[in-house]
């Protein structure tokens, strides 16, 4: 598999735009979810669907790499599986959503804050300030629509930086990580760890059983589709993004989510788009034109 070069980055962007418009649409799906399963339950779930079918794909069992190389994957299922969702949805039980979402639009900020920091090849400049400023104004206007009310819960919007913040350390985390194990296995791997986390917390509050309810076809579902779609294959190929593009300019491309989900809502939900929004999508756009600039 070639991760770099003109081709690599090429089949970067496209796995990077197939796993941007599935993370869009997935809201609807956790919003149709919540009302039957817990925050929790349905990570659990979805992360369980997603191990089986790598371990379906390769059932024989994977040797172990050494403790840091071990050690670096299972930190970076629990940062950026484990943490992120349990964080961000703990955050909506507490903030309104438009704050969640504004906040939590903040990773690729952070990621490449943290890069900067942590790392000696991917230094912020000034296209990446610039275009940040972009996208974060953007999401701005399409998160509030017209009506810019900040209603303030700091528990909530901390918690919601705090997943911010954890999925761009899982981006540095994972950008450096060198074993010779395939994608595929590292995502089995990233995914055994974060399901042995889950299954801890199953016997803490923090995660609350209603099993009966994937007996309901529409239920188990929507957990079939977020476990094999927004678990196993976006795990599988998001790692291959931050290989091929860089953890800054990968986690750039989560800025185009805002857009693509008005965009479906409009479409499948019949919402409506106003000139907010619209405003909002063209500078998010141009945002990430300038920030995929850098070099």
């Amino acid at each position: 598999m070639e991760l770099f070069g003109a081709r690599g980055k090429l089949s970067g962007y496209g796995l990077a735009a197939a796993i941007t418009f599935i993370w869009s649409v997935t809201f609807v799906s956790t919003k149709y979810l919540l009302g039957f399963l817990s925050p929790g339950e349905i990570l659990l779930y979805r992360v369980a669907v997603a191990y089986t079918a790598f371990a379906a794909m390769e059932p024989h069992p994977l040797s172990c790499r050494g403790l840091k190389t071990e050690l670096r994957i299972a930190g970076a299922g629990f940062l950026g599986i484990t943490l992120y969702f349990l964080c961000e949805n703990t955050a909506l039980s507490f903030s309104a959503a438009s704050n969640v979402a504004l906040l939590c639009a903040t990773a690729p900020l952070l990621t490449g804050i943290l890069s900067h920091i942590f790392t000696s090849s991917e230094k912020i400049s000034g296209r990446f300030a610039v275009g940040s400023i972009f996208c974060l104004v953007g999401i701005f206007f399409i998160v509030f629509n017209g009506h810019f009310i900040l209603k303030l819960n700091p528990l909530g919007d901390m918690i919601a930086l705090l997943a911010a913040l954890s999925f761009a350390a899982f981006s540095v985390v994972i950008r450096d990580l060198k074993c010779d194990y395939t994608p595929v296995q590292i995502a089995r791997k990233m995914l055994f760890y974060t399901l042995i986390s889950l299954l801890l917390l199953a016997f803490t509050p923090a995660v609350e059983l209603h099993p009966s309810n994937l007996l309901r076809p529409a239920v188990a579902g929507n957990v079939l589709f977020l476990g094999i779609f927004a678990s196993a294959f976006c795990t599988w190929g998001w790692n291959i993004v931050i290989w091929k593009l860089g953890a800054v300019k990968a986690n750039n491309l989560i800025y185009l989510t805002p857009p693509i989900t008005m965009l479906f809502s409009a479409l499948i939900l019949s919402e409506r788009i106003t000139i907010f929004a619209i405003a909002g999508g063209l500078l998010i756009l141009t945002g990430v034109y300038i920030s995929q600039k850098m070099k």
